[in-house]
């Protein structure tokens, strides 16, 4: 795990690097050091000390800042630098998995969704899930208000993320009895990007979304936003398990490796918190990014509480994993897709060695 020599936290994505604790850091960054023959005895030891400071990437999942606004919140209040660790926030590019740039060593940790993760163990690539952030999935199908009953889904045209995504869906067409072939009155299904074009275009009928995306990708339609029919998995008891933290396995047996993600997530949970606690704070840090600037407050605010409801629905984030909504996971993705997601039940998938830390050093305080 590699060493910087400045208290800071970098980030990779521009609109991120905007923030104004990035700000600061890329500033620093580019200030000339000073002689070393100018430094005080107490400055050459607070060198030192920030010199040991450990440098923790995280690779991040496609999206926009909102998808990762817990984080920002952090940075911004000084979670991580209170944490003693610096933090490099990487932002994937679309159609980039975060735990494959794990498993080839491009990062310390990675947040992504469990199918891509449990794909990827399958794949033969040891990544371990060591948090869950996201406990309800955001996972949703929004279509033309003709389209006011499940059945009437056979013969239109719905675009399907790929990638993971598509299990709830598939597991949803066989529960309703329809089939993903067009012919004999099934579903076209259209392979859809992670925006809304193919829907705004008229090419299909529904589109797949999340209750944080869809108030910021539909905002255009206006009023008319309001005629259309959302379908959430999550209510239907099809979702399946979103962002978590995942980290490679070899990893877990450097203590001092070990000690810094548990450091990293305890503060990343920390700002997941404000988001619950004071959602204003992160409703102006949103209106902020550059990427919303065009974005009215009252939409921001909506997509906001898309992330909120897949937080913890008592209040407090704990990162903890809840083993039925992972066993629900398990099942669909063993069953719910034509060609589905495992063969068989992942073994050694999981390990509650950061949280087991985390809740050490809150009882050390206590």
């Amino acid at each position: 795990m590699p060493q910087h020599p400045t208290n800071r936290i970098f980030c990779t994505r521009p609109a991120l690097a905007l923030l104004g604790t990035c700000l600061t850091a890329l500033s620093l960054a580019i200030l000339p050091a000073s002689p070393a023959s100018a430094q005080s005895p107490e400055m050459a030891e607070t060198a030192i000390a920030q010199a040991a400071r450990p440098v923790v990437s995280v690779q991040l999942p496609p999206g926009p800042g909102l998808r990762h606004i817990g984080l920002l919140l952090a940075a911004r209040r000084g979670y991580f630098t209170a944490a003693g660790i610096d933090v490099v926030l990487q932002q994937s590019a679309p159609g980039q998995s975060p735990v494959v740039r794990l498993d080839e060593g491009n990062t310390d940790l990675a947040i992504d969704i469990m199918p891509a993760a449990l794909r990827a163990r399958a794949e033969g690539r040891d990544v371990v899930h060591v948090a869950q952030l996201f406990q309800r999935a955001t996972l949703s199908l929004v279509c033309r208000p003709a389209i006011d009953q499940p059945g009437k889904l056979a013969g239109e045209n719905v675009g399907v993320w790929l990638g993971g995504w598509e299990s709830s869906f598939y597991a949803w067409l066989n529960r309703l009895g329809l089939s993903y072939f067009a012919s004999g009155g099934g579903v076209t299904v259209l392979r859809q990007g992670q925006d809304a074009e193919l829907f705004l275009a008229g090419e299909a009928d529904c589109m797949t979304t999340t209750t944080y995306l869809a108030p910021m990708q539909l905002a255009a339609l206006g009023e008319e936003r309001a005629r259309l029919v959302t379908w959430q998995y999550e209510e239907l008891g099809l979702g399946v398990l979103e962002d978590g933290l995942y980290v490679r396995r070899e990893a877990l047996a450097d203590p001092v490796r070990v000690d810094a993600y548990a450091r990293f997530l305890s503060a990343a949970l920390r700002g997941w918190q404000v988001v619950l606690d004071n959602p204003r704070e992160a409703e102006r840090l949103l209106a902020g990014l550059p990427e919303n600037a065009e974005i009215g407050g009252a939409v921001i605010a909506e997509a906001l509480g898309g992330i909120a409801a897949a937080l913890p629905t008592d209040g407090e984030v704990t990162g903890r994993l809840d083993m039925t909504a992972y066993d629900r996971t398990i099942n669909l993705l063993l069953t719910g897709a034509p060609e589905p997601v495992l063969r068989a039940a992942p073994d050694g998938a999981l390990s509650d060695i950061l949280l087991a830390i985390r809740s050490g050093r809150a009882g050390q305080r206590n």
